[in-house]
């Protein structure tokens, strides 16, 4: 049986924003494939474009963006999001400019990937890998201006 993941689905309920409650944060998320795109001169470059449905081993890309509606900078802004379970997380892939980024592996704890550990179902422990990765915390350095908007993102494969 065929597989496939309606992008619509991964954009609900997937994200949450930590802010002090006097700031108006409105967060978004959307999916997008990266297509290799061939200009008239021949020169190629690459494209993010929303995606409708993605494939078994496809990798998806997840933009997810801030932005402050509200009167009062948002200071100490946390971007939560949690990797859908038809998908895997692509190591390394999260971005986010001047902000620190964390990963969990049980959706509690959060840190660099290479300080965490997963316990095995027999007890064993072992370091924990990219595939293990079941959400990410994007913590942003410094105050996010009224009406000023950013994003992160991230790669993940569908399984």
């Amino acid at each position: 049986m065929k597989k496939i993941f309606g992008a619509l689905v991964l954009a609900v309920g997937l994200v949450t924003a930590a802010v002090p409650a006097f700031a108006a944060v409105e967060l978004e998320t959307r999916a997008f494939i990266e297509v290799a795109i061939t200009d008239t001169n021949g020169v190629q470059s690459k494209e993010l474009q929303p995606v409708e449905r993605a494939q078994p081993g496809q990798e998806v890309v997840f933009v997810i963006t801030y932005r402050n509606t509200g009167e009062e900078p948002a200071e100490n802004l946390v971007v939560n999001n949690r990797v859908p379970k038809e998908m895997v997380y692509v190591a390394d892939s999260a971005q986010g400019e001047s902000a620190l980024i964390q990963v969990s592996v049980d959706g509690n704890r959060f840190g660099s990937l290479q300080s965490l550990q997963v316990t095995e179902a027999d007890g064993s422990v072992r370091a924990a890998k990219a595939s293990d990765v079941v959400a990410l915390r994007w913590t942003l350095q410094g105050a996010v201006a009224p009406g000023d908007s950013g994003s992160v993102r991230y790669r993940a494969v569908l399984k």
